[in-house]
C-alpha cells in the first residue's frame, strides 16, 4: 500500500489512493510517519475513509464538497489526477516535534464525468502548524453552483472526544464551552459578515481521547483564517470516529462559479500536542508572533485611550491635558477615540459623521496638529480611531453617495447604530475606504497608530457589482474585498501600527490579523471578566497581540485592573484627572513594573498555572518565562473572597508544598537560582530572597490573597 504524508514537526496527514483513484485518509494527527509505518500493508486502501467526500459519496453523512454542475447533475465523483510536492521558502521548520517538516503537498482531483478540478493544498508552517485550503476550478462551459466547499474535513479517531469552543456576543466574547462530542452533528457557526467572531470565535480545541489538561493528553487546535462568517461541524457516528468540517459558513451563500474561475476557501490551520494544551499554546504563540501578526518581534507600547474620560465631549485643551497625563503616567501612546471628525455633520453622538473624515472645527478649530505636536513634545506617540467601512445617513458622504452602501434593490436599508456598511465591492468605494487613511495621515503626519473599528453587522447583503444571479456570492466576495482594502492600507503605510477592532472582538482570526499588530479582545474591560476572557484567548493568541486596558468598568480596584491588563498589551482608558492620588501612584507603579516585565509578557513563554474555570473558580494564575528560562513574571488573581490563605511572609516556605496555598511555577530551570521580588501594586515591592527553580515548582510560592479582586505579581530574575 502506497501512502503519501504531509506534516509539520511530525504531525499531519497520511493519504492513500485506491485502485479506482479515490483519495482516502489513512491518518490525521501526531507522529504521522510512525502511524503510517504501523499500518498493515495488506489492508485494502478502500477500507480507509474518503479524505474529502463529495455529495452522495457518503450518503448518510454531510459532504465536504457539494456542487450543482452546469447540466444540473448534483453528484461529483473525484479521482486523483496527480500529487505534487511543493517547497516554499520558510514554509517548513522545526516545530518542537520529534521530526522535521515535510515539503508541502497539493493533491489534484478531477471529476470522472464532468470538467471540474479540485485542488487540496497542504503547507507546513514553523512550530508544528499545518495550513490547508481547497481550490475548485470550473472547467465547464457554463457556471456551476458551489453549495458546500469545506477548507478541511479530516476524520479523527474517537475514544471519548471532547471539544472546547469559544462563543458569546458583544461584551461576552471568548466564553468557553467544554463538551463531549456526542452522536450526531454539532454545528458551530457565525453570521453577520462584518463582526461574526462576536458570536463564534474561529478557534477550537479537540481532544480525541477525552479532556486534555495543561500538561497531559492529546489535543488538536483548529484555527480558521477568515474574516467573514465561519462554520465548524463535528459529526460523530456509531463508529469510533469524528468527522470535522471547517470553512466559511455557506448559509444563504451558495457561490456561483463562472467558467474558468477558481474558488479558494479560507485557510484552515492545525497544530497538535500529545503533552497537553500548555505546550500547544506556547508553540502557537511563537508561530503567531512569527507568521500571523505584523512585526511580532517588536515591543508594543503602553497606550492611554480617552474614551472613558471624555466620550464625544472634548476640545483641544482637554486632549492636550490628557496627553500630558499620558506622559506623566509614563505611558507611551495617546489614542484619540471616536468623536474627532465631522464638519457639516459633527460627530457629537453615534448618529452622524461617519464617512466624513475631516476634523470637527467646533471641537478642534486648529485641527489635530496641536494635539499631535503636544504628544511629540512630551515624548508620546499619537494615535487615532477610524471606522472607515461605515457611514451614517447623517453625513455628507451618504448625501452625495447613497448608492455606495450595501443593500438589496428596492428594499429599505436597515440601520444599526444609525449607520450603514459601505460596499467595498465597488472599486470607487474601496478606493475611498483605503483613501481615508491616506488623507488622514497626510493631514496630521504625527499619527503613528490607528484603531480600525467596525460597529455593526451586515444586513440586506447585496451589491450592484454582482449580477442578479450572483448575489449569494456577496458574503464571500465582501470578506475578500475587505481584506484587499486592509492589505492596501498596510502596504501603503508600513510604519503605521494598526489595532483590529469590531464592536470589540468581532474580527479576531489568524487571517485578518496578518495586517494588524494587535486586536481589541472585547469592549468588556471589567477585569474580573477579563481574567477569564484573556485566559481563554491565550490558548491561541500571544499576549503582545491582545490589547487590555484599565477602566472603571465593574467598579474594581485600580490595582487589580492594572495587574490584569499587565498580563497582556497594557494600557489605560481612564479619566486620569479623576484618579485619587493613591490611584495615580498605583498606575505609575504599574507602568514602571510593566516596562521591566514587558519583554517577558510580550515575547515569553506562557504557563497557565491556576485556571479561573476549574475548582472553585475563585482565583487564577499564569506566568511568562524568558525563552532561556533565566527570568519570569508570575501573575496571581483572587477573584472572589476566600478564607485561610497563608501568611504572605511565608512566600518561600517549603511547608506549603502541595497545599491549596502553594502556587507552583512550572517551566523554570530547576537548577537555576532566582531572586524573587513580590509586587503589590497597591503597596509596593518586597524582596523574597533567592530560591531555585526546583523549589518554585515543588514548594511553590505561598498564595497571599484572600480578598476579592486583589492581585499579586512576582518577578523572578538572576541574583545579582
Amino acid at each position: 500500500m502506497q501512502t503519501t504524508t504531509v506534516h509539520s514537526g511530525g504531525d499531519g496527514y497520511a493519504f492513500v489512493v485506491d485502485d479506482r483513484g479515490l483519495l482516502h485518509q489513512a491518518g490525521f494527527g501526531p507522529a504521522i510517519e510512525r502511524h503510517v509505518a504501523a499500518l498493515s500493508p495488506e489492508l485494502p486502501a478502500g477500507l480507509y475513509p474518503l479524505a474529502h467526500p463529495s455529495w452522495d459519496q457518503e450518503p448518510l453523512r454531510a459532504p465536504a464538497l457539494r456542487v450543482t454542475h452546469a447540466d444540473g447533475a448534483t453528484t461529483t465523483h473525484l479521482r486523483v489526477e496527480h500529487v505534487e510536492t511543493v517547497d516554499e521558502p520558510g514554509g517548513s521548520g522545526g516545530a518542537g516535534g520529534e521530526a522535521g517538516s515535510s515539503p508541502g503537498l497539493t493533491i489534484v482531483l478531477v471529476d470522472d464525468g464532468r470538467p471540474l478540478e479540485v485542488r487540496l493544498h497542504f503547507r507546513p508552517e514553523p512550530h508544528g502548524v499545518l495550513r490547508q485550503w481547497v481550490e475548485v476550478v470550473n472547467r465547464q462551459d457554463r457556471p456551476v453552483t458551489l453549495h458546500e466547499v469545506a477548507a478541511a474535513a479530516p476524520l479523527l479517531r474517537d475514544s471519548g472526544a471532547h471539544l472546547t469552543h469559544f462563543g458569546g456576543d458583544w461584551a461576552a466574547e471568548w466564553t468557553p464551552t467544554w463538551e463531549p462530542v456526542t452522536l450526531g452533528t454539532r454545528l458551530l457557526e457565525s453570521r453577520g459578515g462584518v463582526r461574526p467572531h462576536l458570536q463564534r470565535s474561529p478557534f477550537f480545541l479537540l481532544a480525541p481521547d477525552g479532556p486534555a489538561t495543561e500538561i497531559t493528553g492529546t489535543v488538536v487546535a483548529g484555527m480558521l483564517a477568515w474574516g467573514g462568517n465561519v462554520r465548524f461541524g463535528f459529526e460523530r457516528s456509531a463508529h469510533p470516529v469524528v468527522r470535522v468540517w471547517c470553512g466559511h459558513n455557506p448559509f444563504a451563500a451558495e457561490y456561483v462559479l463562472d467558467p474558468g474561475e477558481v474558488f479558494t476557501t479560507p485557510e484552515m490551520c492545525w497544530a497538535w500536542s500529545t503533552e497537553g494544551v500548555g505546550p500547544l499554546s506556547r508553540r502557537l504563540h511563537r508561530w503567531a508572533r512569527e507568521r500571523v501578526v505584523r512585526d511580532g518581534d517588536t515591543v508594543r507600547p503602553i497606550v492611554v485611550n480617552n474614551w472613558e474620560a471624555t466620550g464625544f465631549a472634548f476640545d483641544e485643551q482637554r486632549l492636550v491635558d490628557l496627553v500630558d497625563d499620558t506622559s506623566d503616567l509614563g505611558a507611551e501612546l495617546f489614542l484619540l477615540d471616536d468623536g474627532w471628525f465631522g464638519d457639516a455633520h459633527p460627530r457629537d453622538d453615534d448618529d452622524a459623521g461617519l464617512g466624513d473624515w475631516t476634523v470637527d472645527p467646533g471641537k478642534l478649530p486648529n485641527g489635530l496638529t496641536p494635539v499631535a505636536e503636544r504628544a511629540r513634545e512630551r515624548g508620546v506617540r499619537f494615535g487615532l480611531w477610524l471606522e472607515p467601512e461605515m457611514v451614517n445617513p447623517g453625513s455628507s458622504c451618504y448625501e452625495h453617495h447613497p448608492d455606495w452602501v450595501v443593500g438589496q434593490p428596492g428594499r429599505p436599508r436597515r440601520e444599526e447604530r444609525q449607520q450603514l456598511v459601505l460596499d467595498v465591492l465597488q472599486p470607487e468605494v474601496a478606493d475611498f475606504v483605503a483613501g481615508v487613511f491616506d488623507r488622514t495621515l497626510e493631514a496630521t503626519p504625527g499619527i503613528t497608530y490607528v484603531k480600525w473599528d467596525a460597529n455593526r453587522a451586515m444586513t440586506d447583503a447585496g451589491s450592484p457589482m454582482l449580477g442578479a444571479d450572483r448575489q449569494s456570492n456577496f458574503w464571500v466576495d465582501h470578506a475578500r474585498a475587505t481584506w484587499d482594502v486592509m492589505a492596501t492600507v498596510a502596504t501603503r503605510h508600513p510604519d503605521l501600527t494598526l489595532m483590529l477592532c469590531a464592536s470589540g472582538g468581532g474580527r479576531v482570526d489568524v487571517g485578518t490579523m496578518r495586517w494588524f499588530h494587535e486586536v481589541w479582545l472585547s469592549d468588556n474591560t471589567d477585569p474580573l471578566d477579563r481574567v477569564r476572557m484573556q485566559w481563554a484567548a491565550s490558548h491561541f493568541l500571544p499576549a503582545l497581540a491582545v490589547g487590555a486596558h484599565v477602566t472603571r468598568w465593574g467598579g474594581r480596584p485600580v490595582a487589580f485592573g492594572c495587574a490584569v491588563a499587565m498580563s497582556a498589551r497594557f494600557g489605560f482608558d481612564l479619566d486620569t484627572r479623576a484618579l485619587t492620588p493613591h490611584e495615580r501612584e498605583v498606575c505609575r507603579r504599574a507602568v514602571g513594573v510593566y516596562r521591566r516585565v514587558r519583554p517577558l509578557v510580550q515575547h515569553g513563554d506562557l504557563y497557565r498555572l491556576v485556571s479561573p474555570f476549574e475548582g472553585d473558580a475563585d482565583r487564577a494564575a499564569l506566568a511568562y518565562l524568558a525563552p532561556d528560562r533565566s527570568a519570569a513574571v508570575v501573575f496571581a488573581y483572587q477573584l472572589t473572597a476566600r478564607a485561610g490563605a497563608a501568611d504572605a511572609g511565608a512566600a518561600l516556605d517549603p511547608s506549603h508544598a502541595g497545599g491549596l496555598d502553594a502556587l507552583h511555577v512550572d517551566g523554570l530551570d530547576p537548577d537555576r537560582d532566582y531572586a524573587v521580588t513580590e509586587i503589590d501594586l497597591a503597596a509596593g515591592d518586597t524582596d523574597r530572597g533567592v530560591t531555585t527553580g526546583a523549589a518554585l515548582a515543588g514548594s511553590g510560592l505561598a498564595w497571599p490573597l484572600t480578598s476579592a479582586t486583589t492581585a499579586r505579581i512576582w518577578h523572578l530574575r538572576p541574583p545579582t
